[in-house]
């Protein structure tokens, strides 16, 4: 059954097969497993009319899917391989026209920037927006993308790195989208190395320092992030 249309969602793409660090999903951040934060987090959104999970229909993913299943977290499982494929079946499914993007490594994802652009979006009439890469911090952006330019994607791409990477093709697509990238300020000079995704266990070990020091909470922002990490430089020094 689809769910009743919701015009704004963020859809989070997570699977466990990671070659670089598996099972990091259900891994601990805070106290719960990686995607549990990832979800909290997104649920800041004031735009969004729902947040939810997309993985893989693939049984390396059923420990994730049943995991969100039983704690009432929206999940829409796809293609494991065809992650494009699996947002247009996940925005189908939800109703939503307008997708933000999220990656399941991204624990401090910056939520006031996903409704600034889901508003932007809206009123500019445009297809995808994103913050300037060399200018946010990797693990704090997102990306905004209409169901049709995505729907459009996956007709019309082709290649490995478009149907996994999702965006690419719109990206490169200039001339068939109206494309808006913005400059958020997110990459502080003293932090500019900083990388606050979830590649490696080394990295989850650094998230749960943050974490530790921010509290038991969601709804931080980039600044409380920064602050933490600069005035605990000892943080950022990995386990050898």
């Amino acid at each position: 059954m689809l769910y009743s249309a919701m015009k704004k969602a963020i859809i989070i793409q997570g699977r466990m097969s990671s070659l670089r660090f598996p099972g990091k999903m259900m891994s601990d951040l805070a106290g719960v497993p990686l995607i549990r934060f990832v979800y909290e987090r997104c649920l800041n959104s004031k735009e969004a009319g729902i947040t939810a999970v997309a993985t893989s229909d693939d049984r390396t993913d059923d420990q994730l899917y049943e995991y969100c299943r039983d704690e009432g977290i929206p999940v829409f499982r796809g293609s494991l391989d065809n992650v494009l494929e699996r947002y247009v079946g996940a925005a189908e499914f939800y109703g939503a026209g307008i997708i933000c993007r999220v990656c399941g490594d991204s624990p401090f994802v910056d939520t006031e920037v996903i409704d600034e652009m889901f508003e932007m979006l809206e009123k500019a009439g445009i297809d995808y927006i994103a913050p300037v890469k060399d200018r946010c911090i990797a693990g704090l952006d997102s990306e905004v993308i209409r169901d049709t330019a995505l729907k459009a994607a996956l007709k019309y791409a082709a290649g490995r790195d478009c149907l996994e990477h999702v965006t690419p093709y719109i990206k490169k697509a200039e001339n068939k989208f109206k494309i808006k990238l913005i400059d958020f300020n997110l990459r502080p000079t003293a932090l500019s190395a900083l990388v606050l995704t979830v590649d490696y266990p080394g990295d989850l070990e650094i998230c749960n320092k943050v974490a530790a020091i921010l509290g038991k909470r969601y709804d931080f922002t980039s600044q409380d992030i920064f602050d933490v990490l600069l005035y605990n430089k000892g943080i950022l020094r990995r386990p050898v």
